[in-house]
């Protein structure tokens, strides 16, 4: 998915645990589990401050099986990451340096099952349950006097919540057989009220003097809707498109009260997606093809409006392109590797950073034949 730009609203591949849309769940022909690790490097520039950040981290793992072939019941179990919130910044002056670092995010441990009510349509349903840690320091070095020891201002968050997702996914060519692989899908995340707890820990230069603040809160995290299309060129190329629309206005990780009163510095957040994949061959048909042309292929490009308004009436756009290699170990494992690079840029450049940004992805997925059973021979 990374190596399309995230375009897999409508992927019905059986080789994939589709975990943006629960109805694919339906469409895996045996049990798989999945594992996802991420490299990513970011940069941000304004004026004379600017942050560059190195992060290596796991990026989810994920197990679904064919629970019943009579109406293609299926089952999955999986955890990813939901946000990322890690950030860091210099801030200098004449006063001195001030670092800003901030950490953490939410994430997400979901159980779904998706069904085949009739040929052409798969629906599924995804408890998700939401949690994380939000950490935020700043360091304030002065420059005045050598005896100056810095002084750290650490607030944490911790969150968690519950959520309902829902999907569909339309197989027109099962109706029409002329639609080569045209598949239409959709998925809704609910919005939700969230559990925040607030620590805040002062230390002054005498550490002595520590403090710390604990805060029972709430926070909101907004509703999700996504909408994809596919199809197939030939036998061997599919393209996808996916749009998806975020409203953030009333999102907060914490507010001292309920109703969650949200940051003004949020607004809504509409993201476009397209990929183009040459698919891998694998199974049987991969037997006696060569290793380069038995692996698939796939090129993506990204374009979002995101919900972060650092100033009235300043937007931030972001751009990216994908792309992608999977490589089959054999008849149904595949490694996948991605990269993405990328711009994050203000409508107003002296009022906010620009940000460059680049990720690395390695992928394994795994699936034989593993519950064969036994066979008694006929005396």
């Amino acid at each position: 998915m990374e190596g399309i730009a995230g375009a897999g609203v409508a992927n019905g591949d059986s080789r994939t645990i589709n975990d943006l849309n629960p109805a694919a769940f339906s469409m895996l022909s045996r049990a798989r589990i999945e594992a996802r690790l991420n490299f990513f490097y970011n940069r941000t520039d304004l004026g004379s401050d600017e942050g560059i950040q190195r992060i290596v981290k796991f990026a989810g793992a994920s197990f679904a099986t064919p629970l019943f072939d009579k109406n293609h019941i299926g089952f999955s179990l999986g955890f990813a990451p939901l946000t990322n919130a890690d950030a860091q910044t210099q801030h200098t002056d004449s006063l001195g340096t001030t670092l800003y670092t901030r950490q953490g995010g939410l994430s997400q441990l979901y159980l779904g099952l998706s069904a085949r009510p009739i040929s052409s349509l798969n629906i599924g349903a995804r408890a998700d349950f939401l949690f994380g840690n939000l950490r935020e320091i700043s360091q304030a070095n002065v420059s005045q006097g050598v005896e100056t020891v810095p002084s750290t201002f650490q607030r944490e968050y911790a969150i968690s919540g519950t959520r309902g997702t829902f999907g569909f996914l339309l197989t027109l060519d099962t109706l029409v057989p002329e639609l080569h692989g045209l598949t239409i899908g959709g998925s809704y995340s609910m919005g939700t009220t969230l559990n925040s707890r607030k620590r805040t820990i002062v230390t002054p230069v005498n550490s002595a003097l520590d403090s710390t603040i604990e805060d029972p809160g709430y926070g909101y995290y907004p509703s999700l809707i996504r909408l994809g299309i596919a199809t197939r060129i030939g036998n061997r190329y599919r393209v996808e498109a996916d749009i998806s629309g975020q409203d953030f206005s009333n999102a907060s990780f914490y507010s001292a009260t309920s109703p969650v009163l949200g940051d003004p510095q949020l607004g809504t957040s509409n993201r476009y997606s397209f990929g183009l994949e040459r698919l891998p061959i694998m199974g049987d048909e991969s037997k006696g093809v060569p290793f380069w042309e038995k692996t698939g292929l796939r090129l993506g490009f990204n374009y979002a409006t995101l919900p972060f308004r650092p100033v009235a009436g300043v937007t931030v756009n972001e751009m990216s392109v994908t792309a992608g290699i999977g490589i089959p170990m054999n008849p149904e494992s595949i490694f996948d590797f991605s990269a993405e690079i990328g711009l994050r840029t203000p409508s107003n450049t002296a009022l906010a950073p620009k940000e460059y940004f680049f990720k690395m992805g390695a992928s394994i997925s795994l699936s034989e034949k593993w519950f064969v059973p036994l066979r008694k021979e006929e005396e």
